[in-house]
């Protein structure tokens, strides 16, 4: 399944949520690893580090939803493509996108 991530400003972060990447500072050491769930004492320590966003796992798609999304993807990529040539950089560049957007799945 696909997880849901989104960038939230600090003062809209709550205990309880999880973290969907390393929190770095300044400096690039970790604040907080991936998947630390949030509590009231954590996030008044990100509030002295200064910290403005995080980002924070909302939940998960469900294999329909992920079917749609991949759908919708598949769309979106096949219009920006459809006045390219076939040139082995126009190919390789779809595949970099593809690969992106799709994970590997096209």
């Amino acid at each position: 399944m696909t997880t849901i991530k989104t960038q939230l400003a600090l003062a809209e972060v709550s205990p309880g949520m999880v973290l969907s990447d390393d929190l770095l500072d300044l400096q690039g050491q970790v604040l907080l690893p991936k998947g630390a769930t949030l509590t009231e004492q954590t996030i008044e320590s990100l509030r002295r580090h200064d910290v403005v966003s995080l980002r924070i796992i909302m939940g998960e798609l469900t294999p329909e939803e992920e079917a749609i999304q991949h759908a919708h993807f598949q769309q979106r990529l096949e219009r920006l493509f459809r006045k390219l040539d076939d040139s082995p950089a126009n190919v390789l560049l779809q595949r970099y996108v593809r690969d992106f957007r799709l994970g590997g799945q096209s």
